[in-house]
């Protein structure tokens, strides 16, 4: 079943408000993990529904849907690594 423009729509201002979390959570005086961890999960969060809906994995085979997701896991399991290697904690 094809998506409807109003999923679309939907799926667009999803990505408007998390960008626009992003931005203020930025300028938050907040300690930097804090910043960092929620920037790093609104970039996935945001990761996940472009390739859900723009590149149309919602409405392929599960299989298809399970390995993009873990390939999505795993790019958002480095850019947390990278973000305590470059904090220190590591």
């Amino acid at each position: 079943m094809a998506p409807r423009i109003a999923t679309y729509i939907a799926v667009f201002a999803a990505l408007v408000v998390m960008t626009v979390l992003e931005l203020l959570i930025f300028g938050q005086p907040l300690p930097r993990i804090v910043v960092d961890l929620s920037i790093v999960g609104l970039a996935g969060g945001k990761a996940l529904l472009i390739a859900l809906f723009f590149q149309h994995l919602a409405y392929e085979p599960r299989s298809l849907s399970y390995l993009a997701v873990l390939g999505v896991g795993g790019v958002v399991a480095f850019l947390i690594l990278s973000v305590y290697s470059i904090v220190g904690v590591l």
